[in-house]
C-alpha cells in the first residue's frame, strides 16, 4: 500500500474522532481543512486546556474564522475563555487568522521571537506566500492579515493554565524559527510540533525563505529525550501514545548523508 493510500485510510479510522472535535482529555481540534472541520485553507488548528482557561495553537487562514469560534462553542466553550493564542509560525495557514480571533476573544497573542516581525509585517515573498500563489495552493487575491504579537517568546519559556503547563522550544528549519509547545497534561505530555516535524519522523523542510536545512541540523538535537506521549503535528494524522518515538526519528534522519525524508502535507498549503 502506498503512502497515499495508507493515510487515507487511516484518516478514514480517525473521521469518528475528528468529528466529535475532542482528541484526548483537555485536547480539541477546532479547525482543520484537511478534514474538513473549517476552511480548506486551514492548518490543524488545536485547543488545550478547560473551562478555567484555554490556549488555542494556531488560527488558521483567517477565511472564515468564525467557523473556528463556532467549533469552540460546539464544545462546550466560551470563546473568551482563551487566554493564550500561540502562532507557531508566519505561513499563512497558521498564522493569518490570528487578528480574527484575537479581535474575538481578547486573547494574548504569542508567537516565536524569529517569527514575529513577519506575522506582524512580513512582504509575501518574506512569507513564502508568492511561491504558494505561483502554486495555485492560494487564490491570486488571497490577502494575508498581519497580526500584531503581544508577547515573543524563546526557548523554555513555561506559561500555565489551571490544567495544563505549556513550555517553548523553538526550532528553525521549516520556517525561521517555529514555536514548538511541550505541553504537560496530568500524568501526560503533549507536544505540538506545528510542521517541523510529523509522524514517521519526517520534516517540514520546503523552499521559501525562512526554510532551511541548516536550521534543522543546528537545532533538531532539542527534540530529544522531551518524554512526549501525545504528538500533534500542524497537518496529517497525530499519535496519543509513544509521540517520542516519532521525534527519535526525526533526530535520527538528519545523522544520514542525504536530506532527511519531508513529510507529504497531503493538504493545499505549505
Amino acid at each position: 500500500m502506498c503512502r497515499g493510500q495508507e493515510y487515507k485510510r487511516l484518516l478514514e479510522v480517525h473521521l469518528p474522532v475528528l468529528r466529535a472535535v475532542r482528541i484526548s482529555e483537555n485536547v480539541y481540534l477546532v479547525g482543520s481543512g484537511e478534514v474538513g472541520l473549517s476552511n480548506r485553507l486551514d492548518c490543524h488548528v488545536y485547543l488545550v486546556g478547560n473551562r478555567l482557561g484555554l490556549a488555542m495553537i494556531d488560527a488558521g487562514a483567517g477565511v472564515d474564522s468564525e467557523r473556528l469560534l463556532a467549533n469552540v462553542k460546539k464544545d462546550g466553550f466560551d470563546p473568551r475563555d482563551i487566554k493564550y493564542l500561540f502562532l507557531t509560525h508566519c505561513h499563512s495557514d497558521h498564522a493569518a487568522g490570528g487578528i480574527e480571533v484575537k479581535t474575538k476573544t481578547s486573547c494574548q497573542v504569542l508567537a516565536s521571537a524569529q517569527e514575529a516581525p513577519y506575522i506582524e509585517g512580513g512582504t509575501d515573498q518574506e512569507l513564502g506566500l508568492d511561491v504558494c500563489k505561483k502554486a495555485n495552493w492560494y487564490p491570486q487575491d488571497f490577502k494575508y492579515k498581519h497580526c500584531k504579537i503581544d508577547r515573543s517568546l524563546t526557548d523554555n519559556e513555561t506559561l500555565e493554565l489551571e490544567s495544563c503547563k505549556i513550555t517553548s522550544l523553538i526550532l528553525p528549519g521549516h520556517s525561521y524559527g517555529v514555536l514548538c509547545l511541550l505541553v504537560e497534561l496530568d500524568e501526560r505530555t503533549a507536544f505540538f510540533s506545528s510542521d517541523t516535524a510529523f509522524l514517521g519522523g519526517t520534516i517540514g523542510l520546503g523552499n521559501w525563505p525562512g526554510s532551511s536545512l541548516q536550521g534543522y541540523r543546528e537545532n533538531i538535537w532539542k527534540f530529544k529525550d522531551l518524554g512526549v506521549d501525545e504528538l500533534y503535528p500542524g497537518h496529517g494524522l497525530w499519535t496519543l501514545e509513544d509521540g517520542q518515538r516519532h521525534l527519535d526519528k526525526a533526530v535520527d534522519n538528519m545523522t544520514y548523508g542525504w536530506v532527511p525524508p519531508i513529510g507529504a502535507h497531503n493538504h493545499p498549503v505549505y
